[in-house]
């Protein structure tokens, strides 16, 4: 009875020390995954920003409702997001054309980087928007990231959200 008992203890110790293993296994393959998802949508150029916080340079963050974002496609990019700061010229309260970061381009180019640390850094250079010259994105493995907004008459915006696969519609 007492051997039964010992090999009994000696199977519950064996099982306890590789089910915690098993399930780091699984969490980091699940997390490889969702690295290799990332890659691929940034790589291929279809992908949804969904903006969470709004970073303006002049004061404190603000939460945004849902509905801000910026999608990218492989022949165009469209901007909808908020701007709250300070516009240098032909920009303003009496000016109807000053909209926020609202804009559809077709024509821009578009770079990315993955760095050592699986982050990835994407530039896109819109020609053909007025409210932004330059929009960088950090992007973790785990999707969610940073967006800058650069703008030759306004000033720097910054955002952080989440990179989403591009809904089809």
């Amino acid at each position: 009875m007492k051997a039964l008992i010992k090999i009994l203890l000696a199977l519950f110790i064996a099982f306890s020390a590789i089910a915690p293993t098993t399930a780091q296994t699984k969490k980091s393959e699940k997390k490889a995954a969702k690295a290799a998802a990332m890659r691929q949508m940034i790589e291929s150029k279809d992908f949804t920003f969904e903006a969470n916080y709004a970073y303006p340079s002049y004061g404190i963050q603000r939460y945004l409702t849902p509905g801000y974002d910026l999608r990218v496609a492989k022949d165009t990019v469209v901007s909808y997001l908020p701007f709250m700061g300070v516009a240098y010229s032909s920009a303003g309260y009496n000016n109807s054309d000053d909209n926020g970061i609202k804009f559809t381009s077709t024509n821009f180019t578009y770079t990315s980087e993955e760095k050592k640390n699986g982050m990835f850094y994407v530039v896109i250079r819109p020609k053909d928007a007025k409210n932004a010259s330059q929009m960088a994105l950090t992007i973790s493995p785990t999707g969610s990231a940073d967006l800058s907004v650069l703008s030759t008459n306004r000033e720097r915006m910054r955002f952080t959200g989440e990179i989403k696969e591009k809904q089809k519609k």
